[in-house]
């Protein structure tokens, strides 16, 4: 996760230092907590509140180019009114209608979860006929699970209809919190991102999205400075 801004408005640019263990691994842009005062990285499932985000590298281990790889304090976007920026969940389709697109990718959400989300088609299939041009974007009515052959329905302005094999970046709705956080930060520009889950709440919510960038914004819902607490 990158910060983006603040709750209120304006730039969001104060960092502050932490205790961490010298040997505790720590990438920028990961979320974070404390354990007994020291710096830890949150948990995939994290339940607890958190602290922020890392705004620095600290490997636990010797680089010459960063004399506090190993060291005793790590900065961190600790802002309880901080939002950050992460990719965007995506999903393939498995078909749909002028007014639907289903997929068997996502877990068995509750029925409902995702209205007033967004989707955005951002690849298609091979083969696809789906009319609409890459970045079509729809506003999601409503959202239905089928547990019986595990069926996501998402109820979307009429237009064309989705095929097997479009890529979807799904935007879900302000307050979403359900999700895990990715545990390969090492692979994400943008450090950790949201990894959609039906059966975790994490105390991180969706604040926002840029269907540009295919981002959305996310915040503290429960912060060891006192939000959520």
């Amino acid at each position: 996760m990158r910060p983006y801004q603040k709750a209120a408005g304006g730039v969001l640019s104060a960092v502050r230092e932490y205790d961490i263990a010298a040997g505790t691994r720590i990438l920028a842009g990961q979320v974070v907590k404390l354990v007994e005062g020291l710096v830890v990285a949150a948990a995939k499932n994290e339940a607890g509140a958190i602290l922020g985000v890392a705004a620095e590298n600290h490997l636990g281990g010797a680089d010459v180019l960063n004399t506090r790889a190993k060291g005793t304090k790590i900065c961190v976007w600790d802002a309880p009114d901080a939002i950050f920026a992460c990719p965007a969940p995506t999903f393939t389709a498995t078909g749909g209608s002028a007014t639907t697109v289903t997929t068997s990718t996502l877990a068995a959400f509750s029925n409902d979860d995702f209205n007033g989300g967004y989707l955005k088609l951002i690849a298609k299939g091979e083969g696809s006929k789906n009319p609409d041009p890459i970045g079509s974007v729809k506003r999601i009515t409503d959202y239905a699970y089928n547990s019986t052959g595990t069926i996501s329905t998402f109820t979307v302005a009429s237009g064309a209809a989705a095929c097997t094999g479009d890529v979807y970046a799904l935007f879900p709705p302000v307050t979403f919190s359900k999700g895990n956080l990715d545990s390969d930060a090492e692979k994400n520009v943008l450090g950790q991102k949201l990894i959609l889950s039906a059966t975790a709440a994490l105390p991180i919510k969706v604040v926002g999205r840029n269907e540009n960038l295919n981002e959305i914004y996310v915040m503290a819902k429960s912060h060891v400075l006192g939000v959520g607490k």
